[in-house]
């Protein structure tokens, strides 16, 4: 990951296409530009990792460009849980939970993340606590939606199962 300034970035990563993203969706122009101006902006190659299992949960990133793919690791096995997309987030559950990272994600086709850190993150509620509170409920919605999708796998999963048995 190579870490870049925000200033060499912003034309392609404007407050204004920012607010396009679920994540800073009805956030105020000054709460973004101030996650974005205050957060670690990384670029990143192919294949390139963000985390893997056992890492620290201290921090969470914003898709800024390009898909993640997520492995979850469980009981010695892996499974694929999601692609995450272009203005979606990734690693916020671990970061609440105080739990280490319990997959794998890495940049598929190289791109562009947000990193937004513990301290940020604190920093951010106490300065901007109206757009903290909308925040919270985009981090919600999207987890919501990642929970609906994982659920479906599950189902698919089963009657998979459910079909070879009979």
């Amino acid at each position: 990951m190579q870490k870049i300034d925000y200033n060499d970035v912003k034309d392609g990563f404007s407050v204004k296409q920012c607010r396009e993203f679920a994540i800073f969706g009805a956030l105020s122009d000054r709460a973004i530009e101030y996650l974005l101006t205050k957060g670690d902006i990384y670029q990143l190659e192919p294949k390139e990792e963000l985390f893997q299992v056992g890492d620290r949960s201290d921090h969470f990133y914003v898709i800024l460009q390009g898909p993640v793919a997520f492995y979850k690791f469980s009981d010695g096995n892996w499974a694929f849980l999601s692609d995450f997309q272009t203005g979606e987030q990734i690693g916020f559950v671990g970061m609440i939970t105080l739990q280490p990272r319990v997959g794998w994600a890495y940049m598929d086709q190289g791109g562009v993340v947000l990193e937004i850190s513990c301290d940020l993150f604190h920093e951010f509620q106490l300065k901007y606590a109206e757009d903290f509170s909308v925040l919270m409920i985009n981090l919600v919605r999207e987890i919501s939606r990642n929970l609906i999708q994982v659920g479906d796998m599950l189902v698919d999963l089963t009657a998979s199962k459910k079909d070879r048995a009979v």
